[in-house]
């Protein structure tokens, strides 16, 4: 659905209204019984679904290391902490607000971000037909957004400070490598060969020999097999070192030119609502994550 579609837009405001209304477990469990067909067990969670909607509603809100890498500024001091500066996409400004950018000293080719929330980017390819005063105002407009409300993904409304980044350019063909990480191990990656609007993405998923696995999201068109990238083997080990603080964690990274690029962390994917063909893989992947010891502490603070 296109963001700019009267349809999309009524989406929106119906999810905020929602979120201010109703109770947020509530909420979240009414759009996962509509998304996904079965309402999830939050007590005792079983399947990877659950267990994210678990890790979204009770615990990541509260984990302040998970809130800070959720900023996609913020999660700059982590990575580089790791050891990894060489994998940050060199940054070109960060400001508090849109009035603030000075668009003559950006370069002709740049990607502006807003830090709290998901697909708030724009692309310019070329300073020439590039309209710093639509940016401006599309940039001020997601600022205020608390982009929490629209899937009750909580952790991004506890990012205080909206801000905007810009980030050098990086090329037209980006490949997208994203590693599921269980306690800082890293089980299987899906490989998205579209970067400029997620949802047209083409996605295949692989373990971590490359071999395809026999699944898709029905919410994207699958991708044929692939070739490792020489540097496969540092992207693992990096998605080791940056999940090893948190139960779960998909690692992402950019492929651009010969190298990798650390993309972004996502804490919760598709708002822990991923819609898996066939579903038994939902179950399967479950038992990746250990949530006993989690759900046990949860229940000793009340």
């Amino acid at each position: 659905m296109e963001r700019t579609s009267l349809l999309y837009k009524a989406r929106r405001t119906a999810q905020v209204l929602a979120f201010h209304m109703l109770p947020h477990e509530t909420l979240s469990k009414l759009y996962f019984q509509i998304l996904l067909h079965y309402t999830p067990n939050l007590k005792k969670p079983e399947t990877l679904n659950e267990k994210l909607q678990w890790l979204k509603l009770f615990y990541y809100p509260e984990n302040e290391l998970a809130v800070r890498c959720t900023d996609k500024y913020e999660v700059r001091e982590y990575v580089a902490s790791k050891g990894l500066q060489d994998r940050l996409t060199p940054l070109l400004g960060v400001w508090n607000n849109a009035d603030e950018i000075r668009w003559d000293s950006l370069p002709e080719q740049f990607v502006l971000k807003c830090t709290h929330g998901c697909a708030y980017n724009i692309v310019c390819q070329s300073k020439r037909t590039f309209d710093p005063s639509a940016a401006a105002k599309q940039l001020s407009k997601w600022l205020k957004e608390n982009f929490a409300a629209f899937n009750v993904e909580l952790h991004y409304g506890k990012i205080a400070h909206h801000r905007i980044i810009a980030e050098q350019f990086l090329g037209d063909n980006l490949i997208d490598y994203k590693f599921f990480c269980f306690h800082g191990t890293p089980r299987f990656f899906y490989v998205s060969s579209d970067l400029i609007h997620d949802r047209q993405a083409k996605m295949g998923f692989f373990d971590l020999s490359g071999k395809k696995i026999p699944l898709i999201r029905n919410d994207y068109e699958d991708i044929g097999t692939i070739t490792l990238p020489d540097c496969f083997a540092q992207m693992v080990e990096a998605a080791k070192t940056l999940s090893a603080d948190f139960p779960f964690v998909r690692v992402d990274f950019f492929l651009a030119n010969g190298t990798f690029y650390f993309a972004e962390l996502t804490f919760t994917p598709s708002a822990a609502m991923m819609s898996l063909n066939p579903a038994s893989y939902d179950t399967e992947w479950g038992k990746f994550l250990n949530m006993e010891q989690l759900i046990e502490n949860h229940g000793k603070q009340y």
